[in-house]
């Protein structure tokens, strides 16, 4: 939409000096079918003019205007801020006039730019949306809206086939991403390539039964307009699925700093949408400001904003409502004593909240006796105060490259966490092993534990890769108590290991998937927080050897759930992909020579395994896009009240239940399961965990709570990786490309797993290509762009899915987002 934005900034500024103006205007496809509603198709020739504006006098009534102005004086005298007294009458004169002159213009085939009072259609009633659902002339659905391309909007299609398009922001008719919407589907002619392969039915939201949030909150910078006549401000949204707002600027309490030359303002604010009538811009309130625009201090507090992660939940006095020091001779009436075993957590080294430890003994028959042993979270945090009302509501913690702003309080966190050298309270899960990894017999305790040490990922690494060595230099690691050395520790690994690949090994033979995309890791400044330097964190064995373990108690915990509480278990619930994207994907692939087998999660992992080594492979380039392409048609996983007539199987795993029970120190649903264990281990039911209700409205809050704790993550990984980048004043790198469109190729940086859009358009303003030309075609199903990098036509490249590219990396100015540039690989 940048094009439309641009576009719009100009026509503001133009002077007429005749009856009309034609003005011809290079623009992607997407802009035209924005501005014309319909499906456009492709035009292959970037140098011909595909849109041309034809602005001349308009007849248009002033009422809606005379609308506007009255809206805009009574949002004025319904404000509670206090500020000096105006003119009215003669501001009102101005506005008008203003507003006369902006209506005697108007543009084909674009709508007025002024704020139209009735830009959008008005919601069917209720009584109707009833008799259109009864009749199957309505469906209701929840709306998602392309995050890159916000004038495209989806929602899930009835009888399950390809999503419906709801394809521009008239006929999205004010639904955000997330309301749950009615839904009709247009007259065929208005659905794009009809009668072919790629047909794709559209429809308009004609009513919303259910916002996702009452207010939402909009960060992002303001376009000021000085003078008398501007008492009004636009707040152009970081986040491209909002909308613009309209705020009243003329009482902000302090004066509001704009860059040279420009209407930016210097600093990002944030404001709420209240309410959203008719008009194409809605009004917002502005509440505050976060700092400077590209600065990282003030872009991570608006990713704070965006997602809804507060900084302080909790009141300073909450240690009130923690547990007294447990006595160890009390606890040991009602929990099993795993004290002198050898006991360790492997995390990574900056981890506070170390939620579970691994225990390893050789019996004498020759099998072994596995601990997995889990904090006791529910011990300290007791259900109904203060502090779980708090914890319910932010259900996770999140993980930011500067910070973890944790679900518990820090110190409540650091009394749960099972840290070595002291006694602790967790919930273990016990079992016999066979060498071959056969389960024997297992049990689940409340017990005490004392970890003999706190061993980092790199640590169980080392022993892993040097199983000969048998006796350890003990300063190298960390301190080991208990009695216990690191050989000890060491010789544990090493059976857990083994085990661990055993168990890998056949949960993939017996049909598991697994999509892995390696993660962002940003070194700062610990004083400053700035970027120093980023590597990608590649999962080594040692991951493994925990993720298993893990996965097994996860599995052996539902399991127990589903028959003992078969109306309120707690479960983690994975549906299978979307089979029309999915099929999109492996037709996508297939075209590359690539066979995947879709019908079950097994059959996808197996086939993928062929073309994908590992992150060390000579062919990184391809796996990367392989699993990202793989990886789009998948759906989230969600946490779910256990329902007896539907499918509660994870797909992914290949499980028919599925649940969260070892990280209670950063996820909620892990304390409702523990709670749900311990009281059939202890015999005394939960009162309020025997209505359904209340475990769906937990697991539908931690839904939207993990959703946005995983957005803000990724989104602080961006942020400092294009700080980093500007720092650096520029950076020069590979990337694999993963789709390929008529103006802009879509591409991961090898180095980083960060997807950038290219801009091969050479017209387009924003895409400051280097080469001389490009051309779209489309050879043998693959999209393909020609680069001409010369005058001559002589030097060329070709540019499809897989393709290796080199980009120069930039930062954008005045904000934290990178911009990549195409330059040519000698």
């Amino acid at each position: 939409m940048d094009q439309l934005e641009e576009l719009s900034r100009r026509l503001e500024n133009f002077k007429f000096v005749g009856p009309s103006l034609k003005v011809q205007i290079p623009l992607p496809t997407s802009v035209k079918r924005y501005l014309h509603n319909k499906d456009i198709r492709p035009n292959t020739d970037p140098g011909q003019v595909i849109e041309t504006l034809i602005i001349t006098p308009s007849n248009t009534n002033n009422k809606e205007n005379d609308k506007l102005i009255n809206q805009e004086e009574k949002f004025d005298e319904e404000s509670h801020v206090e500020r000096r007294p105006r003119r009215r009458n003669k501001n009102k004169k101005q506005k008008l006039k203003m507003l006369k002159f902006m209506s005697t213009y108007n543009c084909a085939p674009m709508e007025s730019f002024a704020n139209n009072n009735n830009f959008y259609t008005k919601y069917m009633s209720f009584d109707d949306v009833k008799k259109g659902l009864a009749n199957n002339e309505l469906f209701e659905g929840t709306i998602r809206i392309n995050q890159k391309c916000s004038a495209e909007a989806y929602v899930p299609s009835p009888d399950k086939s390809k999503d419906i398009l709801i394809n521009g922001i008239k006929l999205r008719n004010r639904a955000l991403d997330g309301d749950k919407v009615i839904v009709k589907i247009l007259d065929k002619s208005e659905w794009r390539n009809p009668d072919t392969e790629e047909c794709q039915r559209t429809g308009e939201v004609v009513y919303i039964t259910k916002k996702k949030e009452e207010s939402r909150v909009v960060v992002g910078h303001l376009l000021i307009e000085r003078g008398n006549d501007h008492k009004y401000s636009t707040l152009v949204p970081r986040d491209q699925r909002l909308p613009r707002l309209l705020v009243n600027t003329s009482i902000w309490p302090t004066p509001i700093r704009v860059r040279e030359g420009t209407k930016e303002s210097v600093d990002i604010f944030y404001a709420i949408l209240p309410s959203w009538d008719t008009c194409k811009n809605p009004l917002g309130i502005l509440k505050g400001v976060l700092g400077e625009s590209g600065e990282i201090n003030a872009e991570t507090k608006g990713l704070l904003f965006t997602y809804k992660i507060q900084e302080d939940p909790y009141p300073i006095d909450i240690d009130k409502y923690f547990p007294p020091p447990f006595s160890v001779e009390e606890e040991l009436k009602q929990r099993k004593d795993f004290r002198k075993d050898c006991i360790f957590s492997i995390d990574p080294p900056t981890a506070k909240d170390l939620d579970d430890a691994l225990s390893c003994v050789l019996l004498p028959n020759g099998n072994y006796k596995i601990g997995i042993h889990i904090s006791d979270v529910s011990h300290f945090v007791k259900q109904n105060t203060l502090l779980d009302t708090i914890a319910k509501e932010l259900a996770t913690s999140v993980y930011l490259v500067q910070r973890v702003y944790h679900m518990l309080p820090p110190a409540l966190t650091m009394m749960a966490s099972l840290l070595p050298g002291t006694d602790k309270l967790a919930v273990s899960v016990t079992l016999e092993m066979t060498p071959d990894a056969d389960i024997i017999s297992h049990s689940f305790n409340r017990s005490i534990i004392h970890s003999c040490a706190q061993l980092h990922y790199s640590h169980a690494q080392i022993f892993l890769e040097n199983p000969e060595i048998k006796n350890w230099d003990e300063s190298e690691f960390p301190v080991v108590h208990n009695g216990y050395t690191i050989s000890d520790c060491a010789t544990a690994v090493c059976h857990l290991h083994k085990l661990a690949s055993k168990m890998r090994k056949r949960r993939f033979d017996n049909g598991a998937l697994a999509i892995n995309q390696p993660k962002l890791a940003i070194e700062i400044d610990k004083a400053t927080c700035q970027p120093l330097s980023y590597t990608l964190y590649i999962l080594q064995e040692s991951n493994w050897l925990i993720e298993e373990f893990m996965l097994l108690a996860n599995t052996l915990v539902a399991e127990h759930l589903k028959t003992h509480f078969p109306t309120t278990a707690m479960l983690r619930n994975h549906q299978s992909p979307d089979h029309v994207n999915m099929e999109k994907a492996i037709k996508t692939l297939k075209a590359y020579g690539i066979e995947i087998d879709g019908s079950s999660a097994g059959s996808i992992h197996k086939s993928k395994v062929l073309y994908c080594q590992d992150e060390k492979s000579e062919n990184f380039h391809r796996d990367i896009i392989i699993n990202n392409i793989l990886s789009k048609p998948m759906i989230r996983a969600e946490y779910c009240v256990i329902c007896p007539e539907a499918d509660m199987s994870h797909y992914a795993l290949n499980v028919p239940y599925y649940t969260h029970f070892t990280s209670p120190i950063r996820r909620y649903p892990d304390i409702v399961v523990h709670r749900l264990l311990i009281s059939w281990l202890t015999g005394r039911p939960i009162k309020e965990y025997e209505r359904p209700d209340v475990i769906d409205s937990i697991a539908t809050n931690s839904n939207d709570k993990k959703n946005n704790a995983k957005k803000a993550s990724e989104a602080s990984s961006e942020l400092y990786a294009a700080c980093l980048v500007g720092k650096l004043g520029g950076l020069e790198e590979y990337a694999s490309v993963m789709e390929v469109k008529e103006h802009y190729f879509e591409a991961t940086i090898l180095t980083m797993n960060i997807n950038v859009r290219v801009y091969v358009n050479t017209l387009s303003h924003q895409s400051g290509a280097l080469h001389k030309s490009s051309h779209y075609s489309v050879i043998n199903n693959k999209p393909t762009l020609t680069i001409t990098w010369d005058e001559l036509n002589n030097i060329k490249q070709t540019i499809q899915i897989f393709t290796r590219v080199k980009l120069n990396l930039m930062k954008k100015t005045n904000c934290l987002m990178l911009k990549a540039i195409l330059i040519r690989d000698n």
